[in-house]
């Protein structure tokens, strides 16, 4: 029978991250040892110990939290794992609520597919705007697909497991700080190692941040850093395709850029200065009443997040190129 731990790095998460630790201690047994829970306070402002011993671990359960100096999600999550002991370990963002079957879903796609790693697919909650939900669905298209165990390229970390014995030294590079960065660098590492990464379509959870634009393009524009942070500092990553293509479309203008790449490039460049995006979030907030149809409006989401993600792009350019040359 697999010992199972669970690493849940936070920063910054405030009372939120009870909500996730009871869903955790919620969490379904059968055929299950035990689960042991290991938050990991990544440097939060107000520390997240008060939060995690307010809670009672029931039987079957052990739950702790340990603190570091902020160093970023990877280092957090590596730092869990050394201060864990199950066989499986599944890392679970601050912001992800499970259902009571998740961990014991994770134990036996892992059983499926032996010295993997599994991921599963993370949706927003049920926002009382229709409107929005619908503009997700279309930007994301995270909801399509039928099979049981799609083979990725790219990990997605939201809730993720992996198996202890495949990484005696830990799970992420704890040097990149930006999210999104230690992602692409593990998707680089385990294509060369030949570990096989699968999204487990049938192992869902909830991301509980509001379904909002704003939010969105955040996240986008922290995203775009975090893929110029691994590009410049590990330019091996880029034998990822989709790393590949981020550079070379959100990177500077090149003498071999065809006119059409170098035209959206300069159109891009005068769109994400910061009184522009600003202006941008504020028509997506209007575009329902301005745009007649979700298929409108989910372009015009496109290409505001495009924007955001192209200025982080580019702001982790500055910030980590001329670190690296």
């Amino acid at each position: 029978m697999n010992s199972v731990s669970v690493v849940v790095p936070t920063y910054n998460r405030g009372e939120a991250l009870g909500l996730v630790l009871d869903r955790l201690l919620a969490s379904d047994l059968q055929g299950l040892a035990e689960i042991e829970i290991v938050v990991v306070d990544d440097g939060s402002a107000v520390e997240a110990a008060p939060i995690t011993n307010a809670r009672q671990a029931p039987p079957g359960f052990t739950l702790k939290c340990i603190r570091q100096e902020n160093a970023g999600p990877a280092a957090a999550r590596n730092l869990g794992f050394a201060r864990s002991h199950g066989d499986i370990v599944i890392f679970i963002d601050d912001d992800i609520l499970v259902s009571q079957g998740l961990v014991r879903q994770h134990v036996e796609a892992h059983e499926l597919n032996p010295g993997s790693v599994i991921f599963g697919l993370s949706v927003p909650p049920v926002s009382p705007c229709a409107h929005i939900n619908k503009v997700f669905d279309l930007v994301s298209g995270s909801r399509s697909g039928n099979s049981r165990f799609e083979l990725k390229s790219i990990i997605s970390s939201q809730h993720l497991s992996v198996e202890r014995k495949d990484f005696p030294t830990g799970v992420y590079a704890s040097h990149l700080r930006i999210p999104a960065a230690e992602e692409f660098e593990l998707s680089a590492r385990l294509r060369q190692r030949g570990i096989g990464i699968f999204l487990a379509r049938e192992i869902g959870a909830v991301n509980d941040q509001p379904l909002e634009v704003s939010y969105l393009c955040e996240q986008q524009y922290k995203h775009g850093m975090g893929c110029a942070e691994v590009a410049y500092k590990l330019p091996g990553t880029l034998i990822l395709d989709q790393l590949s293509r981020i550079a070379a479309a959100n990177g500077p203008i090149l003498l071999d850029d065809t006119p059409r790449t170098k035209c959206k490039k300069i159109a891009k460049v005068l769109m994400a200065i910061s009184p522009m995006r600003t202006r941008l979030v504020l028509l997506c907030r209007l575009s329902g009443r301005i745009l007649p149809s979700y298929s409108l409006n989910a372009k015009l989401v496109r290409f505001v997040i495009g924007v955001f993600f192209f200025a982080g792009y580019r702001e982790g350019l500055r910030h980590f190129g001329p670190r690296t040359q």
